[in-house]
């Protein structure tokens, strides 16, 4: 039996059965490592391309060919063998940083699409360990190479005693991963969405400097024009004077 593909084969049925749509049948399945490994930007956009017909069930590295058999099992469809050309299935890993090393440039801070760095700049960043989605994204982003990949804990092995225990076991699993997958899913649309507020704050900032720019220039025009009035009626008057 294998217990992986079980936990995610229950996830995408769990979401079936809630009556979510079939992209959050395939969201629910999938890591939430918001990798883009698999071409896309993160995990939900990569779901609709799935549903879509744009891409394939075997474009994640992070869900391994477990992920990639359960979403066959969800679809009704031919498994495929993992895409290698996305990258390699890894263990569970987590972000650590050398806390000497590192020179506080923020760089990781923007890259993590789930916010797990804290810190700001020229100040020591630090990772929330329990929120990182072992991703690699901070990795390229990192000046001074100053963040390690740690392996986490793997899970405790399923006993096999009988069918009672392996039932409640695989149950306990699947409460588990979804809340780690809800948690990072949540994170990472709340990332976005910060993202999106602080462009459109951005976006509006300098609308509201251009038309204040706009305005200073119109009346400084106003102002050239009422001096420029103001210096042609004095010559006009010298004119007049000089004539009588």
């Amino acid at each position: 039996m294998n217990e992986n593909f079980l936990v995610l084969l229950g996830l995408g049925n769990a979401a079936r059965s809630e009556g979510k749509s079939l992209a959050d049948q395939i969201d629910a399945i999938l890591p939430q490592t918001q990798c883009t490994q698999c071409d896309f930007e993160g995990c939900r956009p990569y779901s609709q391309a799935i549903v879509s017909g744009e891409a394939e069930i075997n474009q994640c590295p992070p869900g391994g060919q477990d992920g990639v058999d359960a979403l066959a099992e969800l679809l009704g469809q031919q498994t495929l063998p993992l895409n290698q050309t996305h990258g390699e299935t890894k263990p569970k890993r987590i972000a650590k940083v050398d806390e000497k090393a590192c020179i506080g440039c923020t760089l990781c801070i923007k890259a993590c699409p789930v916010d797990a760095f804290v810190g700001s700049s020229k100040v020591m960043t630090q990772v929330i360990a329990q929120e990182c989605t072992g991703c690699d994204l901070c990795l390229p982003v990192c000046p001074v190479d100053c963040i390690d990949m740690i392996e986490s804990e793997s899970y405790a092995k399923i006993p096999y005693e009988d069918s009672d225990q392996i039932y409640d076991a695989l149950n306990q699993r699947q409460i588990l991963e979804r809340a780690i997958r809800d948690n990072s899913r949540e994170r990472y649309q709340f990332h976005q969405a910060r993202l999106e507020r602080n462009k459109h704050e951005r976006d509006e900032l300098l609308k509201s400097k251009t038309i204040a720019l706009k305005e200073k220039m119109a009346k400084d025009k106003s102002q050239k024009e009422k001096i420029e009035a103001a210096i042609q009626r004095v010559k006009d008057s010298k004119k007049n004077n000089e004539t009588k």
